[in-house]
């Protein structure tokens, strides 16, 4: 395995980074073995967050005896200040850990919700947790570009996650990209693999070698995957003509209804549409525990994009001028097309 600087924090950790959301849908003792398999193999960073389910809890089992040689990174989705730190110190209780190494504000993804998190003083409140030895580093991740500039308002700010793929590239575009570089900024790609839906493992990773200074966090499930992951980071060569093609085909074939998940399409106003979830049925199925996508109220949710008049407004709000109306009715299609345990 081999390592790189994370930006500014100084942090030494290894090209892959292990995705930690997938653990939860595999039984307890083989995630656990999985985490102390990857550390074997030299992977020193681990991606988690308060509301991903019971990962946390797994983490703080998994990393016993092994917790010096790993960097953390956590995250709260709270706009509180209250519960973001109620957050921050639960994590601490379920990782069974004094400190954790990257805390981020989680899924800051619209002009509103950086404004919100300015507004509440969380940043000063999180500075005064690393005073306090709780946390070291400070950071966000986010969905949309559009409000990157704020990032670097904010005190302490060290580490970005962001998506990053050969159809999601918004944030890698020239200017803002030199801009993190000159800052330092540690980057971390999430959705490498578009959320299950870029199958060309191999591609995507020539691809994310563009982008030297970015590690990748891959969620991970099986020692097959772990395995194929680790050969394919490890390995130098970058896209060729043919590799070029295969994008332009797969991006022809599913750019106009990849969505990003930056929620610049809400709200829907005629119909009150939950279009990011709806439209994201699809990743959420191959990624969460069977009984939590079961519990997400997704029954509700399609029931009410069945009504969408395809009147194209959130279209027009899209960044990426998507298809967002077809991008649903895939989606109710594919939540259709599933059978519900116990039915």
């Amino acid at each position: 395995m081999r390592y790189k600087i994370l930006g500014k924090t100084g942090l030494e950790v290894s090209e892959l980074a292990f995705g930690a959301i997938q653990l939860t849908r595999i039984e307890e003792k083989a995630a656990i073995d999985l985490v102390r398999m990857a550390h074997s193999e030299g992977i020193n960073l681990i991606d988690t967050a308060h509301n991903y389910f019971n990962s946390e809890e797994i983490l703080g089992k998994a990393l016993k005896n092994i917790r010096k040689d790993m960097h953390i990174i956590t995250k709260s989705s709270k706009r509180n200040k209250k519960e973001f730190l109620s957050d921050l110190n639960t994590s601490l209780k379920k990782l069974k850990t004094d400190y954790i190494d990257v805390y981020l504000f989680h899924s800051v993804s619209n002009a509103d919700e950086i404004e919100e998190v300015v507004n509440s003083g969380l940043p000063d409140a999180l500075v005064n947790e690393k005073k306090k030895g709780k946390i070291r580093h400070i950071g966000f991740s986010c969905h949309s570009s559009k409000i990157a500039h704020r990032f670097f308002e904010i005190p302490d700010f060290s580490v970005l996650m962001i998506p990053l793929n050969f159809i999601t590239t918004e944030y890698v575009e020239k200017k803002l990209y030199d801009r993190f570089i000159k800052n330092n900024i540690g980057l971390l790609a999430m959705k490498p693999f578009g959320g299950g839906r870029l199958s060309d493992i191999d591609l995507c990773f020539k691809f994310l070698r563009l982008y030297p200074e970015v590690i990748t966090v891959a969620g991970m499930q099986s020692v097959q995957e772990l395995k194929q992951n680790i050969e394919l980071v490890n390995k130098d060569d970058i896209p060729d003509k043919k590799d070029y093609k295969k994008i332009k085909k797969i991006t022809e074939e599913l750019g106009t209804r990849f969505c990003r998940q930056c929620g610049y399409c809400m709200p829907c106003e005629e119909k009150g549409i939950d279009i990011i979830n709806v439209n994201f049925i699809e990743v959420y199925y191959k990624q969460f525990p069977m009984d939590e996508f079961w519990k997400l109220g997704l029954e509700q949710k399609v029931e009410t994009a069945r009504e969408c008049i395809e009147c194209g407004k959130c279209s027009e709000k899209c960044p990426f001028e998507l298809d967002v109306p077809q991008i649903i009715k895939h989606n109710i299609a594919f939540f259709e097309s599933l059978k519900k345990p116990g039915k």
